[in-house]
């Protein structure tokens, strides 16, 4: 016993250590992060756990349950990056514990182990729960939730069908809805497919539905009562029905883009997803394979439909698909897999190079162009699997040593040296915090985060004109919109910085 806990525990701190690896040392500078790290700032300040605010206006973007375990953090550590991030990180590691366990439950210890060495070595995986989002916490329930699902209808303990609603209602509060809906239909289309519709009777729908209700509605009820049902409409509305049927932010695509994001993010191991889906039609009788495949479908194809797509939507299938990559990795010595080692060559030779020239026409970037070299990394493992092809066990161990050590070097060298450059380090030793500070128009919110006050918005010159006869002040805008200030007198701009992986370019304008 004592043993088997020592296995599981270095399992989980081996995983935490890679989910936690130096989120402390990079700045808050993604627009989502920002956002979402200030309004838990705010929250905290205020000692409101109802309403949720970006630099003080009602943000309707997410519901609360990321905010409260940021808040728990900043209690903890104090105010910074790594609070911001701890708790992502901790349910990123319980992730890949909790699919280990699923696996070894339903399969073997060995599909198990590789299911958690395929997550492992997913650097977008990990970079997910590096991210002060939602999305961690949205991955973690609904992962708990499908896999408890499953393990009730195998086994029929009902300790798995009260945890099967009760993480539904924390997605909920993760997310949404999407956390409801998605899990619920893939498990009817289990059930038909089964032909055993007539297990929903040992559901106890109703009262799990009072269950979902009872976590996740108290929350919902009180804000909309509190906000006269402002962010209730807003979240459903724009957030959700809206992001469905509408491209939101410049973010749609291609119907087959959200597969593409899928294995992509699922490399190196998902250069053996055709073996994979071989594996699954010799086994579409296999309950648990068929359980699986239908989640992953269900969720990919629900976000393909969806006008608005981002590579985020789909880390939800991750342990699902690791599951299945895993239990295909056990027989792969069965189908011919040289060829998805030549492909996955081939794609690590492209990247450092193709990454370098973007990087190189870059105006903001082009300094850091040559650390897309490390990126070669990869090209290592990929060789060496090709050396040892015949291996099946040592080509495992090069594509998962070769993308592990990647992402340690991506955390600690490469996003550090990217960070240098964002526009938020350049510009903050520039204002003034003493001051007043405003912004024209739009500015990069990462700058609430690092300011810690308000920041009064200017829609017009008037206002701007009207807010600098206070004395000395800072502004914040785009380039975008300098044309607009252009006659305010001893209005200059001081410094101004591209945005990292972004459009606009932020400037700094102080009154003289």
């Amino acid at each position: 016993m004592e043993k088997r806990f020592s296995i599981y525990f270095t399992l989980w701190f081996f995983a935490f250590v890679l989910m936690v690896s130096n989120i402390w040392g990079i700045s808050i500078f993604s627009l989502d992060e920002a956002k979402n790290a200030s309004c838990a700032r705010e929250m905290l300040e205020r000692g409101d756990l109802i309403v949720p605010t970006f630099n003080y206006e009602l943000r309707t973007d997410k519901p609360p349950l990321h905010y409260y375990f940021m808040m728990i953090a900043y209690k903890i550590f104090g105010i910074n990056e790594f609070s911001a991030r701890f708790f992502s990180s901790l349910f990123g590691s319980f992730t890949v514990l909790i699919t280990f366990f699923f696996a070894k439950r339903v399969f073997d210890e060995k599909v198990a182990f590789l299911s958690y060495l395929i997550l492992l070595s997913s650097l977008h995986f990990v970079f997910q729960f590096h991210m002060a989002v939602p999305d961690p916490f949205l991955i973690f329930f609904i992962t708990v939730a499908v896999f408890s699902f499953y393990t009730f209808y195998n086994e029929g303990k009902k300790l798995f069908l009260w945890l099967f609603y009760i993480c539904i209602g924390f997605g909920i509060l993760s997310k949404g809805l999407v956390a409801l809906v998605l899990p619920s239909f893939t498990v009817l289309v289990f059930l038909a497919l089964r032909k055993d519709l007539v297990f929903l009777k040992s559901m106890n729908v109703l009262k799990g539905l009072f269950i979902i209700a009872l976590i996740s509605l108290p929350w919902y009820i009180a804000v909309g009562l509190k906000t006269d049902w402002v962010w209730v409409k807003e979240f459903l509305l724009k957030h959700n029905i809206s992001r469905f049927s509408d491209s939101m932010e410049g973010h749609g695509g291609i119907f087959i883009i959200t597969f593409l994001f899928v294995f992509v993010g699922m490399l190196p191991f998902s250069v053996f997803l055709p073996q994979t889906v071989k594996e699954i039609l010799k086994n579409k009788t296999n309950s648990a394979v068929l359980f699986l495949s239908l989640f992953v479908l269900t969720y990919t194809l629900f976000f393909s439909i969806s006008k608005t797509k981002l590579p985020n939507y789909t880390v939800v299938v991750y342990p699902s698909l690791a599951v299945l990559i895993g239990f295909t990795l056990v027989k792969l010595r069965n189908y011919r897999y040289f060829y998805s080692l030549i492909f996955y060559f081939i794609l690590t030779l492209i990247l450092p190079i193709a990454l370098y020239f973007s990087l190189k026409n870059d105006a903001n970037l082009y300094l850091i162009a040559r650390y897309s070299f490390f990126f070669f990394i990869l090209t290592v493992g990929a060789v060496l699997s090709l050396i040892l092809y015949k291996d099946i066990k040592k080509v495992i161990i090069s594509l998962s040593l070769s993308s592990i050590l990647m992402t340690l070097v991506f955390f600690f060298v490469l996003m550090p040296r990217v960070d240098k450059e964002s526009s938020v380090r350049t510009i903050l030793p520039y204002i003034d915090k003493n001051l007043p500070i405003g912004y024209y128009k739009r500015y990069n919110p990462a700058f609430s985060f690092y300011l810690k006050k308000k920041i009064v918005k200017l829609e017009s010159p008037k206002d701007v004109e009207e807010f600098i006869k206070q004395g000395k002040v800072n502004i914040l805008t785009r380039e975008e919109f300098l044309e607009e200030l252009k006659d305010i007198k001893n209005l200059k701009v001081v410094v101004k910085k591209k945005d990292l992986f972004e459009n606009p370019t932020s400037v700094l304008l102080k009154n003289f």
